[in-house]
């Protein structure tokens, strides 16, 4: 009798533990299908998160880049996480500022738009640059600046159209771009 007690206990103990949600950085390494050399930032959202990382792929010319890209993780620590999407990612190259913007749609298991969640990030370039302004539906705001060992990066939800940097020299702010 106490060995079935035993036994109904850790099937219970087994399937509860196999119910837990998955955790992101399970997600991160085996749902997102690119290299995800490091991840920059996780902005929280409505239903999920915002995930700012790097890829490391191959570019025509055969050598391999650094691209910064984004990807809307669903969900929580509690329940678990899944990659929403959608999975791809720009390069480009510039001088002071390379800006990307990226919206992400959620509907529900009948089609139903949940959730839109536009996003603008990108990573400076330029040293100089101390402050990211983004600009469009919301009016004029500040971008949120992320510095790690590999550079510096800017990400702000919301529907805006572009980003520049601006320089502050104790005397004022002069526009890079």
């Amino acid at each position: 009798m106490k060995q079935k007690w035993i036994v109904a206990l850790l099937t219970v103990v087994l399937l509860l533990s196999a119910c837990r949600g998955v955790p992101m950085s399970q997600v991160i390494e085996k749902e997102i299908p690119f290299n995800v050399k490091e991840v920059i930032h996780t902005e929280k959202v409505k239903d999920g998160v915002i995930l700012l990382y790097v890829t490391r792929q191959k570019s025509e010319k055969k050598e391999e880049i650094d691209a910064v890209t984004v990807a809307f993780l669903k969900g929580n620590d509690r329940d678990g996480w899944e990659n929403a999407g959608h999975n791809h990612w720009d390069y480009g190259e510039g001088e002071q500022l390379t800006i990307f913007k990226n919206v992400f749609y959620d509907y529900n298991g009948i089609g139903d738009l949940e959730n839109r969640i536009p996003v603008i990030y990108g990573k400076i370039e330029d040293s100089k640059i101390n402050i990211i302004e983004v600009v469009g539906n919301e009016g004029l705001e500040r971008a949120n600046m992320i510095e790690k060992d590999s550079g510096r990066y800017f990400i702000k939800v919301g529907d805006y159209e572009f980003a520049r940097g601006l320089s502050g020299n104790g005397k004022g702010i002069e526009l890079l771009k």
